[in-house]
């Protein structure tokens, strides 16, 4: 069974919340829709304190080329236009805030109906176009939106669908596959005919075999009756973390690397989550915008009966989500947005969902308290570990030396930021702290050399017409 051959480990994968199936939260009384909730720009409100605004209709619009629509994830009257604080409790962001009403109205044009659409439009500039318009994004992390990753410049060679969820604990894409599996497959060939007609692959690993059956069957009874759906196939592999990650299961599906400094394109692969596939059948088939997704709600410390998968709106308070689920466990000691090893601490329960949001994950104490960390023995676990082929403990020590010229000559840029390092590190030296300030620290320096060339480049050109 394949997986990518770098590195990685192999941490319990704690899918306690796998037999929750998807519940739809009830609306509370308010929402407040982030303007930033994908990589990019974020987007411009276009509508004012006071106006009335139905489901599905759009409240703000693209700030830039990579930045995407933002719709009403409710029927209400909109209250305020202010910043807001994210789940860090430190930055803030714009939000759009709107009092629900009673009754829902959707906005014209969308088909709320459970009926299947199977036909695969034909027009690649429509597809595009309704993906783009629906504010479509990707929800396996990134963010980034759809419609720009579904153009790139040059011809792909495959499509691969990530429905590995190789994060402990979390399990709302396992339960979309097994609920949602026929939708997932038509959004896979939707995306495949918007690329060309390539290869697609779901890639979904070892440990969720209902899925890997409930995907198959899906497949197979597609393609049985429509050809649109030839070239479509389910790829078991092998458990093993970080296997979500881009560059791992693009190793892992296709033998290929992506370089360094590259994007999976330079590997003539196209990367997308099974919820954002899920997604784009939803934008193209019923011309439905991103206004939910499905999240988890679990932790060791939460009894069996208040483990969840919600099918949640945008906007939604996490402080209404943790009391609808049964409140907060009295023994969670840090609550966590995403799974444990590559997730966010949420300080602020009064943040609100994105398109992206994918969990509360309670973690006790024991779970969360720091080791004291002892010196590096030179053991090498932490670079046998890095999926990414780096030396963790060479790039701690340039980190703690100030060599920012060394840690980016040791391509401390190319980190992933998974944690396999702290996982394995026997002395618990907090590598992947370290590692992270000091990639921002590089990042920054290659950021202001990049534009510096650019201006002298730009200085040159008008020196240059000048002298014509």
């Amino acid at each position: 069974m394949k997986t990518f051959n770098i590195g990685g480990i192999h941490p319990n994968d704690s899918k306690i919340s796998r037999g929750c199936k998807i519940e739809v939260l009830p609306l509370p009384k308010t929402v407040w829709i982030s303007m930033a909730q994908h990589l990019g720009a974020p987007a411009k409100p276009i509508v004012a304190v006071g106006d009335h605004v139905k489901t599905g209709q759009v409240i703000a619009e693209p700030g830039g080329f990579i930045s995407a629509f933002v719709h009403s994830s409710v029927t209400g009257t909109v209250k305020s236009i202010a910043p807001r604080k994210d789940i860090a409790g430190n930055c803030t962001m714009p939000h759009i805030e709107i009092l629900v009403d009673e009754n829902e109205e959707w906005a014209e044009g969308i088909d709320t109906t459970d009926t299947l659409v199977t036909a695969i439009p034909e027009d690649k500039n429509f597809i595009l176009s309704r993906v783009k318009a629906n504010g479509v994004v990707g929800l396996g992390g990134a963010t980034f939106p759809a419609h720009v990753k579904l153009a790139p410049a040059k011809q792909p060679d495959f499509l691969i669908l990530n429905g590995a969820e190789c994060e402990p604990y979390l399990t709302s894409d396992f339960r979309i596959m097994l609920e949602k599996s026929s939708q997932i497959v038509i959004g896979a060939a939707i995306m495949k005919q918007a690329l060309g007609g390539v290869k697609t692959i779901i890639a979904i690993e070892e440990n969720k075999p209902e899925a890997i059956k409930a995907m198959s069957e899906a497949v197979a009874s597609l393609a049985s009756k429509d050809k649109a759906y030839a070239g479509i196939e389910v790829m078991p592999l092998m458990k093993k973390y970080p296997q979500g990650g881009e560059k791992q299961l693009i190793n892992a599906v296709t033998g290929r690397e992506v370089p360094s400094g590259k994007l999976p394109a330079d590997a003539g692969c196209v990367v997308q989550n099974v919820a954002t596939s899920l997604a784009v059948y939803d934008a193209v088939q019923k011309n439905m915008p991103l206004i939910t997704n499905t999240m988890t709600i679990t932790g060791d410390c939460v009894p069996a009966d208040k483990q969840h998968n919600y099918l949640f709106r945008i906007g939604m308070p996490l402080s209404y989500i943790a009391e609808y689920a049964g409140g907060v466990p009295e023994q969670a000691a840090k609550l966590i947005s995403g799974g444990p090893m590559m997730g966010k601490a949420i300080a602020n329960l009064d943040a609100t969902t994105v398109k992206g949001s994918s969990s509360i994950l309670y973690l006790t104490e024991d779970q969360t308290k720091r080791k004291p960390a002892g010196a590096c023995i030179r053991c090498g676990k932490c670079a046998d570990a890095c999926p990414m082929g780096l030396e963790p403990f060479l790039l701690n020590r340039l980190y703690k030396a100030g060599n920012t010229e060394g840690l980016e000559e040791n391509a401390v840029q190319d980190c992933i930021s998974c944690g396999c390092c702290l996982y394995s590190c026997p002395a618990n030296i907090p590598l992947l702290d370290n590692i992270n300030i000091a990639k921002g620290q590089v990042m920054g320096i290659i950021r202001a050399r990049a534009a510096a060339a650019k201006a002298a480049a730009e200085a040159a050109k008008a020196a240059e017409a000048a002298k014509k």
